[in-house]
């Protein structure tokens, strides 16, 4: 990589790390040059305004999963295989999720590309929504609104155990994600016999 595009990379790594922690209206550019090491000029040889940054910052890293046939799974499986898939992809993206999930409130542009984060057309989401649309899927009635409160519960309870529960080991171990999954798929009850 060359040395400009290290720079860059460099100013989008800073910039992320401070909207997520402290937001983008309180994150001032000087701040962002300043904790890369470069003149604020800098920052405006890459980007045209600081919300250009904004928008740089928020797109998440996404391994590149092969597309899998979805059509033979049950629906439980299928949507407790959604849930667990988003939660990991959100954990590995926490701070494009919660720049998103804070500034799409406050502009449109942002709102929309979160909406495009969330909804990507893959396999997995056209078998839900077909699933939704013939009402084999009767408890999700809108796969957005579903995945926002997905998005939500997964942060909330994130940076809940990051400021409450000061332990060493990690929360979100591969058991506690499936059993959030099935909390969120089946509710406090659980999994009944006729679903």
């Amino acid at each position: 990589m060359k040395k400009g595009q290290q720079t860059k990379e460099r100013i989008i790594n800073v910039a992320r790390t401070l909207f997520a922690s402290k937001g983008f209206d309180m994150t001032r550019t000087n701040e962002i040059a300043s904790a890369c090491n470069v003149s604020e000029a800098t920052i405006y040889k890459y980007f045209d305004s600081k919300k250009d940054l904004l928008l740089a910052t928020i797109t998440p890293s996404e391994k590149e999963d092969a597309e899998v046939e979805t059509s033979h799974l049950s629906t439980d499986e299928l949507v407790e295989n959604h849930v667990i898939t988003l939660i990991k992809k959100i954990l590995e993206n926490k701070e494009q999720y919660s720049i998103l999930f804070r500034e799409t409130q406050y502009d449109k542009e942002i709102s929309k590309q979160y909406v495009e984060q969330i909804f990507k057309p893959n396999a997995k989401l056209i078998e839900l929504q077909k699933r939704i649309d013939t009402g084999e899927i009767h408890y999700i009635s809108d796969i957005i609104l579903f995945n926002v409160g997905i998005i939500s519960f997964t942060l909330a309870l994130s940076t809940h155990f990051e400021i409450h529960q000061q332990k060493t080991e990690p929360y979100f171990t591969e058991e506690r994600i499936k059993s959030i999954a099935q909390l969120l798929v089946y509710g406090i009850h659980g999994k009944s016999n006729n679903t």
